[in-house]
């Protein structure tokens, strides 16, 4: 069952790369710091430091199950590597959101993919985001290895001290 679904999610991984064009994305930035699992600091080509909040997936929060497995499936990813950054404006906290590029593949798409993060309610998700949980969930894959793990809404909810 779990080798169907890394199949499956292979798949759905190699199918969309060639719709993301790197160069509409900009110059490419570096990472500077993983910060949890869908926050991160880049530096643009100017030098410049932007907090960047991964648009469209939520993933634990670090002092959560998984957490730190997410900061670090993120940090494999982008650290060291350059990134490119499709803007998608700015949250409520002042961040950059953002989708970060890695070689034409989507970094976001492949956390959801890969079970390390969820898609964020928040919003109307894209399809392709949705078929990605959906993946991961069936396969039991990063957290959803757990039976019932606690998405990160909740789990800020319960635990309001945790910054």
């Amino acid at each position: 069952m779990l080798v169907a679904a890394l199949a499956l999610v292979a798949v759905l991984l190699a199918l969309r790369p060639w719709l993301d064009d790197p160069s509409a994305a900009g110059p490419a930035w570096r990472v500077d710091r993983v910060h949890d699992g869908d926050t991160v600091t880049g530096i643009d080509a100017a030098g410049r430091a932007h907090r960047i909040r991964l648009v469209g997936i939520d993933a634990p929060e670090l002092d959560q199950p998984y957490g730190r497995a997410a900061q670090a499936a993120l940090a494999r990813k982008v650290v060291g590597r350059p990134v490119r950054v499709r803007e998608a404006g700015i949250d409520q906290h002042g961040r950059l959101l953002g989708t970060l590029l890695v070689d034409g593949r989507d970094v976001n798409r492949e956390l959801v993919a890969e079970g390390w993060a969820w898609v964020y309610a928040g919003f109307a998700p894209p399809d392709e985001l949705r078929a990605a949980e959906a993946l991961a969930r069936r396969g039991g894959l990063g957290l959803w290895a757990d039976p019932r793990p606690q998405p990160p809404r909740q789990w800020r909810q319960l635990h309001p001290t945790h910054r």
